[in-house]
């Protein structure tokens, strides 16, 4: 059957959950990343304002569903306390002399993190969102290597902060997060807050 002319298209959200960070561990982790940066490495670095634990990523959502999302995610979280994450160590995947991708561990929280991204993974399951196909693995992207130039300084630069301490914080409330795709890099938004405890 053709499609009506008159039919509106189906509105979507680029969406995905996420633990923001406080104001000030952004700022102690854009220094961070200052201090990479001096490496002249060829790394996209994310805006510190975008720095965040990505818990599930849900691609494009129709807006309809966004409610039944976030009834999903607060049956997730409920009964579930805040996590104290500590921010040690840098490291890159898949190895910091072949680096892609530079991140931030936490020494603290991981466990507690990944529980509560399990769940959040089978409750979202239960609405047609597939299960991730590797582990969930606790770390903040900081930054995309786009091509060799300075790697090796860049993977001394990592080794030699390998277990320091970076920052902590409480997390309190996961979100539902609004991605904005543009020239200008990507706009985050929060659709749901999500206290926990």
């Amino acid at each position: 059957m053709p499609d009506r002319a008159d039919a509106q298209p189906i509105s979507t959200i680029r969406a995905f959950v996420a633990a923001n960070l406080d104001p000030d561990l952004k700022a102690a982790l854009a220094g961070v990343q200052e201090r990479l940066k001096a490496t002249r490495a060829d790394v996209g670095w994310v805006r510190p304002d975008n720095l965040h634990l990505t818990l599930k990523f849900l691609g494009q959502v129709e807006e309809g569903r966004i409610g039944a999302i976030g009834e999903a995610i607060a049956a997730a979280t409920a009964g579930c306390g805040p996590v104290r994450l500590v921010f040690q160590g840098l490291g890159a995947f898949p190895s910091p002399r072949a680096a892609r991708v530079v991140w931030i561990g936490l020494s603290h929280g991981a466990e507690a993190l990944a529980e509560l991204q399990a769940r959040i993974e089978a409750k979202l399951e239960s609405l047609g969102f597939a299960r991730e196909a590797r582990p969930f693995t606790a770390h903040l992207t900081l930054g995309r290597v786009r091509g060799p130039a300075h790697r090796e300084q860049l993977a001394r630069a990592l080794a030699g902060a390998s277990a320091e301490m970076l920052g902590d914080m409480l997390l309190d409330r996961i979100e539902l997060m609004k991605s904005d795709l543009s020239a200008g890099g990507a706009r985050y938004s929060i659709l749901q807050s999500f206290p926990l405890g």
